[in-house]
């Protein structure tokens, strides 16, 4: 599975350096890792990518329409042990809907309210897909 967002969930492993900036990176990505792990613990190999997304791009992946232009976007490639089944896409948009994050970091969008969005159609700023589309 490939999750995407316009968060700033950067995997710094900085949690109580001098550099606010990069402690409260850290803290959105252990509140993404968290989330994603509500109701299954999931795998991952490598931090997550950044991606430079233009409008286009941000349709295909499935953003709210409120954001115009290029954006940066976060993807983590992630799976479940063998053996066991990913949950459905559904079921992790309802974990994360309305999950708080902390703005001001490296993203390029308005966050509103500091949540993630699963289902608002113009605010959606994360997606879950089960194949890579970058």
């Amino acid at each position: 599975m490939f999750i995407y967002t316009l968060i700033d969930i950067s995997e710094t492993k900085s949690y109580r350096s001098d550099k606010p900036k990069a402690n409260n990176q850290q803290a959105n990505f252990m509140t993404f890792i968290q989330t994603l792990c509500l109701g299954i613990n999931f795998l991952y190999n490598e931090s997550p990518k950044i991606i430079d997304a233009d409008e286009k791009m941000l349709r295909k992946l499935g953003f709210g329409s409120e954001y115009k232009g290029n954006h940066k976007v976060w993807c983590l490639q992630a799976w479940v042990d063998d053996g066991r089944e990913e949950p459905p896409i559904e079921n992790l948009q309802k974990d994360f809907d309305l999950v708080p994050v902390i703005s001001g970091l490296d993203e390029t969008i308005v966050i509103n309210n500091n949540v993630f969005r699963t289902t608002d159609k113009k605010a959606k700023n994360i997606a879950f897909k089960e194949a890579n589309i970058t």
